[in-house]
């Protein structure tokens, strides 16, 4: 899997809050994989996902969100069209 199977805003917005280059945002990319996805930079990016898309996640989700591909997942359950 790639950056490429990751919708262009979406990896935008995740490489704005992790301070990494777009190119480096791919599905398998977790809060594991990444140092700088902390608990921090994991509520600025629910945050700034929820700002952008105009959604709400479920509180009780939030802390299982842990990688872009759960994210965009969820999104898409929601009925996101990314």
């Amino acid at each position: 899997m790639g950056f490429e199977q990751v919708p262009s805003s979406l990896r935008e917005l995740l490489a704005d809050v992790f301070e990494i280059s777009p190119d480096c945002i791919a599905p398998e990319l977790s809060s594991k994989t990444l140092e700088n996805w902390d608990s921090f930079r994991h509520l600025q990016a629910i945050l700034a996902i929820e700002g952008e898309y105009s959604v709400r996640f479920d509180p009780q989700r939030i802390p299982e969100l842990t990688s872009v591909s759960l994210l965009q997942a969820e999104l898409e359950k929601m009925g996101v069209a990314l």
